[in-house]
């Protein structure tokens, strides 16, 4: 059973790092007003009791909330993206996740900007009670489009992490590697009701102490549907793959997710 539940929350609902979409009109960045705040908050909850026989019934249920929050100055864009999630099956424990990003964007509205950011995370699911990593990058306006937006990213960071050992009992596995980080993002407006958004991230760096380079690919899709000016209906899908995890756990883990989001 106890394994079964942690396979059941891999697939559930993890978040993964760097694999955030702002959920708020990211458009508005790249515009020549400033001086304001954009923000958003939306849940997801989930629910499903499909078991193998009448006599084990299993019930899952998961719980996820986000809020952004962004502030427009006149050069600069400063974000903050918030996520943190419980799931459950009968007879398991209750586990979460979550993560707290900011990110600067300096110089905001040229085609060639600037970035930095920092996050604090923790995956009970996966064994990964802490992660901290920090870094910077430059942000490349591809398009500008009102319907079609891509952005470049191409930077670095430096990412620290704790992992418990899944064969010493309370022992744990400490990670500091320097990493590249790089993304390509998209924001598609199908028609005034219909938004597309998706990011795709690449990381990775040598780690000295086991000698070996490690790789992490992730990828975030969001499709919204507006159903009133501050209420909005979101599908997400998430995915990552790592081709060496810290520790033996899945190297791809994926979730879908449906909700409501209300933008203020």
């Amino acid at each position: 059973m106890k394994y079964f539940c942690l396979i059941v929350s891999l697939f559930a609902g993890c978040q993964f790092v760097s694999a955030q979409i702002l959920k708020v009109d990211k458009g508005s960045i790249d515009s020549d007003s400033s001086q304001y705040f954009l923000g958003s908050v939306n849940m997801d909850f989930n629910i499903n009791n499909r078991s193998t026989t009448v006599d084990q019934e299993v019930t899952f249920k998961g719980l996820s909330a986000h809020a952004d929050l962004v502030y427009v100055a006149e050069q600069h864009a400063y974000m903050l993206i918030n996520t943190i999630n419980y799931f459950t099956s009968t007879g398991g424990p209750l586990i979460s996740t979550g993560y707290a990003h900011f990110r600067i964007n300096f110089l905001r509205r040229r085609k060639l900007s600037y970035e930095t950011f920092t996050q604090v995370q923790y995956d009970d699911g996966r064994n990964m009670p802490f992660r901290f990593l920090q870094g910077g990058g430059i942000r490349i306006s591809l398009s500008r489009e009102d319907k079609v937006k891509f952005h470049l990213g191409i930077g670095g960071m430096w990412e620290t992490e704790r992992w418990k050992s899944l064969s010493v009992e309370n022992g744990e596995i400490e990670k500091e590697i320097w990493k590249t980080s790089n993304y390509i993002s998209g924001q598609f407006n199908i028609n005034e009701l219909v938004d597309l958004h998706l990011i795709t991230y690449y990381q990775g760096g040598n780690d000295v102490d086991s000698d070996l380079f490690r790789n992490r690919v992730s990828g975030d899709v969001v499709f919204k549907v507006k159903l009133t000016d501050k209420l909005s209906f979101l599908t997400n899908f998430t995915l990552q793959y790592e081709d060496r995890p810290i520790i033996p756990i899945n190297n791809m883990v994926y979730s879908l997710t449906n909700g409501l989001k209300w933008d203020f």
